[in-house]
């Protein structure tokens, strides 16, 4: 577990693969891969950074915008960030969303530091929120609570065991 990335960094896994199966008619996407791309602090409290998944999507091409999304560690808020939009083409492809990760008000760089150290997915799930736009136009608001961290970080570890 010591090689995964902290809660803070999560967030733009979950902003991205934890989102997308929120929309009934997206169900069938399937994700091959993902990994973080970089990273780079703006400040002392925040980072940018971008992330790379591959997946497969059978269904029409999609936008998410407004991606706005919040971790929690054991219910408190831990991380707050958004997401660039990120357009999803129909078929196998590649998509690189960035956005940007603030630490909450009551966390401090002591807590981050803590948890890259004694890091435990399952002490950590999420909140998030985007409009999803297909290409023909027809928008919804989508809206995903509770996302459990260790299960989003379980389901692509079990997936990449199989290949």
């Amino acid at each position: 577990m010591k090689n995964l990335p902290p809660a803070s960094l999560l967030l733009a896994l979950l902003l991205f693969t934890g989102a997308l199966p929120a929309h009934a008619q997206l169900s069938r996407l399937r994700f091959r891969n993902y990994k973080i791309t970089s990273i780079v602090p703006s400040g002392f409290r925040a980072v940018r950074g971008a992330v790379e998944v591959t997946l497969t999507n059978d269904t029409t091409a999609f936008t998410m915008s407004d991606i706005q999304g919040i971790v929690y560690h054991e219910g408190r808020p831990f991380v707050q960030g958004v997401c660039n939009d990120t357009h999803v083409a129909h078929g196998n492809v590649t998509v690189r969303p960035a956005g940007t990760v603030r630490l909450c008000d009551s966390v401090s760089l002591w807590n981050v530091l803590r948890c890259m150290v004694d890091f435990n997915p399952d002490e950590y799930s999420g909140d998030l929120t985007m409009v999803i736009t297909d290409a023909k136009g027809n928008r919804r608001i989508c809206t995903k609570e509770g996302v459990p961290v260790g299960k989003l970080l379980n389901n692509k570890l079990k997936k990449t065991k199989k290949k």
